[in-house]
């Protein structure tokens, strides 16, 4: 009777461990440390411009040419001027945002292909933010591609221009924006010269 009445215990400590597994984490800061494996960063390049907007629920970058290896960091930028040393007129229209880091591969078409984070991975842009948001990306263990998707997801729907985020823009620019509305939750081409400004780190192999 005692191995029974054991058996039943440890069968209902793992069904309660079970159903306290989430399927969300949430970031709330970000720390980045240096480690002995080398560590390449990848930047979009081109003119510096911004993009938002309240239909705009999601988007994301196609990033070509990234290295062998794992993806260690992603830095994206947010809520500043697109020229140097000019002060943001919109500054004062900011709002706390919550978001959604997006990974994705790419199909054979160019196109964004299967979602490659199998957790919603949330973290807030504070209002005050004017520069960039760096997340950590070594616990996802996700080995890189040639050619990638990278992006932001919004949870709620903006009321006027909540943020900013700062792309890329270039007439050679390879990094094609796709977009994603709160009426549909197909991706779309934005058919335009720009990518989101990012700061990708990959921890390469030799």
């Amino acid at each position: 009777m005692s191995n029974y009445l054991l058996s039943i215990f440890i069968l209902f400590v793992c069904l309660n461990s079970y159903c306290q597994i989430k399927d969300t984490i949430r970031l709330e800061e970000v720390k980045i440390f240096t480690t002995n494996k080398k560590v390449e960063h990848l930047k979009t390049k081109g003119e510096l411009s911004s993009l938002t907007g309240n239909p705009i629920k999601g988007i994301i970058s196609k990033v070509d040419e990234i290295p062998e290896g794992k993806l260690s960091s992603i830095k994206f930028f947010f809520n500043r001027s697109s020229i140097l040393f000019l002060k943001d007129s919109e500054r004062a229209n900011y709002k706390n945002v919550e978001l959604v880091l997006l990974i994705y591969d790419v199909k054979a078409d160019g196109t964004p292909g299967e979602l490659l984070i199998d957790k919603v991975i949330m973290f807030t842009l504070n209002s005050q933010n004017n520069d960039f948001i760096e997340l950590d990306l070594n616990p996802l263990h996700l080995n890189t591609s040639i050619t990638m998707f990278f992006g932001i997801e919004l949870l709620n729907k903006q009321i006027g221009k909540d943020f900013k985020i700062m792309t890329k823009c270039n007439n050679k620019n390879s990094n094609l924006l796709y977009l994603k509305t709160w009426n549909s939750e197909n991706w779309y081409h934005s058919d335009i010269h720009c990518g989101m400004k990012l700061d990708i780190g990959i921890t390469v192999i030799k």
